[in-house]
């Protein structure tokens, strides 16, 4: 298991070379750097899921157990993801626009990663999925945490502020046994070529997020067409207009139904 965990050690150095990091200045409004953050939405409503329906599949008793504590952990996340959205926004996103082309990569991304889920492993490969997880997850708030705090919103944001990071780190002691669980685990060869494909599967599914979430910043940026706020928007619950027009060709057929449900 040493070696699954160095190679993800080795991919979370690679992700945080990424270049939307470098991408994410602070010389503008906070709206203006943190524009990607609604494409994250289909990712972080998915990702309960993922936690979810990981720790339901896992068969060793105790191997569950620790999943399905890491999941009660990451409970109402999304809910600070979606307060904040509301505040950076003004308002919160649709269906449609969630199912649009300037979500698609995030959807592919979620799409990948939760098939993860769905493949007959190794319950020991269900908890490197976790760690994976955690690796990107840390790359990311690290850096968002800066910017609220820089543009002294922390006050206004909680998923994507210091809020979120003293969260995870009241779940250090938890995160320290899973470490040693995970590194006193000895997988054979066959076991260890399918945690490490696995590991390669969801980095390169981040990429492709990370990818998508570059792109339409910079069109944001791009776009001078309309004056942008200097302040954090109040949550008033309206529609967001988004840059790109869904396509409705991808929805021909389908009805669409929401189950919020916990």
């Amino acid at each position: 298991m040493k070696a699954v965990l160095q190679h993800i050690a080795v991919c979370e150095e690679r992700f945080a070379a990424h270049p939307f990091f470098a991408d994410l200045k602070q010389d503008r409004p906070i709206e203006q750097v943190m524009a990607f953050a609604p494409r994250l939405t289909f990712w972080v409503m998915t990702f309960q899921d993922v936690l979810r329906l990981n720790a339901h599949f896992i068969q060793d008793a105790h191997l569950k157990e620790l999943a399905t504590h890491h999941h009660a952990e990451e409970g109402g996340h999304d809910q600070w993801f979606e307060d904040d959205i509301a505040q950076l926004t003004g308002g919160s996103l649709s269906i449609g626009t969630l199912y649009g082309k300037a979500h698609a990569k995030t959807r592919d991304a979620a799409y990948s990663i939760i098939s993860e889920v769905y493949r007959s492993v190794d319950d020991r490969l269900r908890i490197v999925l976790l760690w994976a997880l955690e690796s990107t997850s840390h790359v990311f708030f690290s850096r968002t945490a800066v910017i609220s705090a820089a543009q002294g919103a922390d006050d206004k944001l909680k998923y994507f502020s210091d809020h979120h990071m003293q969260a995870e780190q009241q779940h250090a002691m938890f995160e320290q046994q899973l470490a040693e669980e995970l590194e006193a685990m000895v997988l054979a060869p066959a076991v260890r070529d399918d945690a490490l494909a696995m590991v390669d599967r969801i980095y390169a599914a981040f990429d492709t997020m990370f990818d998508g979430l570059r792109i339409h910043l910079e069109h944001e940026r791009a776009d001078q067409t309309e004056p942008r706020r200097a302040t954090l928007a109040p949550a008033a619950k309206v529609e967001v207009e988004e840059p790109f027009e869904v396509d409705e060709a991808d929805f021909s057929d389908v009805a669409l139904e929401v189950d919020r449900a916990a």
